[in-house]
Parts: structure tokens; sequence; C-alpha cells
């Protein structure tokens, strides 16, 4: 017997979330396709390509710090980025641990397009949406985000020991 809310699996937000994240990547690829970008674009790499259309040559380290992203997940980015042709990679000449990260000439050209379809894809899912609600939607994503994000940092973090009596 279901006691609450948050007994019933159809209502977790959990559940909900997977569902839009799901359906939002069902929507980015046909859309994708559609528009004929899937030669070049594919879900996933969104992120890393509009943190460089604000900015080009950042380092691997800022787009992650930027993105909230680990360093293993920006790694395989850029590399996925990189064999589509999209950026280019080079040590900092300040740093020659880091990375720094730029656009080609073709992922500038896709440039327009990119902003293009975020802008269908935002309108379509707050279709609907009042202003208000728009930016609330938008506010309260960002603090799941940072939610998860804090979660995934204190897993991560190493276990303290403990003395065995």
């Amino acid at each position: 017997m279901i006691t609450s809310a948050s007994d019933d699996p159809e209502s977790q937000i959990a559940l909900f979330l997977g569902r839009a994240y799901y359906s939002y990547l069902g929507m980015l690829g046909r859309l994708l396709k559609t528009r004929g970008l899937d030669r070049k674009l594919r879900p996933g790499i969104g992120n890393i390509l509009f943190a460089l259309f604000r900015q080009d040559d950042l380092t691997a380290s800022e787009i992650g710090t930027r993105l909230g992203l680990a360093r293993s997940t920006m790694a395989r980015l850029v590399d996925k980025v990189r064999a589509l042709g999209l950026v280019t990679t080079r040590p900092d000449p300040d740093d020659g641990r880091a990375i720094r990260i730029s656009l080609t000439a073709e992922a500038r050209d896709l440039m327009p397009d990119c902003f293009e379809l975020a802008n269908h894809i935002e309108s379509t899912i707050c279709r609907g949406f009042s202003t208000r609600e728009r930016e609330q939607f938008a506010d309260l994503l960002l603090r799941a985000t940072t939610n998860i994000n804090g979660e995934l940092k204190a897993l991560d973090k190493p276990k303290p020991k403990t003395e065995n009596p």
C-alpha cells in the first residue's frame, strides 16, 4: 500500500528526471538529423561547444569548472569534440600540464545553427510556461544540478580509515 506521494514510484522526481532526459535526447537526436546537423554534432557535446562559443581558447579545467564536470568527463568530451573536428587542443604556455581548447573554423560556422537549435529546444520544453515559470524552472534545474554535483563530490571523497579493534 502506498502511503505517501514519495512512496509512489510514478511520482518520484528521479523518475521524471530520467524520463525528461531520455525524451530530450530523443528530440535532440531527431532534430539534429532532420536539420542535417547529425554529421557533425552529437548529443552530449553541446556543453563544451556553448562554453567555447561564449569564450574561445579556454583550458579544459576552466571549462570543467564552469560546467561542473569532473576531469574524466571533460577528457571524454574533449576527445569526442576533437574527433569530430570541432576543436583543437594545445598545451597551455603558462602551465604545461593544462590543455587549451579552441574552436575550429567549422565549429564557428555551426554556431548559428547551434543557437537556433538550442532556442527551439528551450521553447519546446517551456511551451505553455509563463516567463516566471520559465525562470523558476531554470533556477530549479540549476539548483538540482548543484545538489547532484555536491553528492558526487561527497561520494568521491576518500573514506576515512577506521582502525580495527
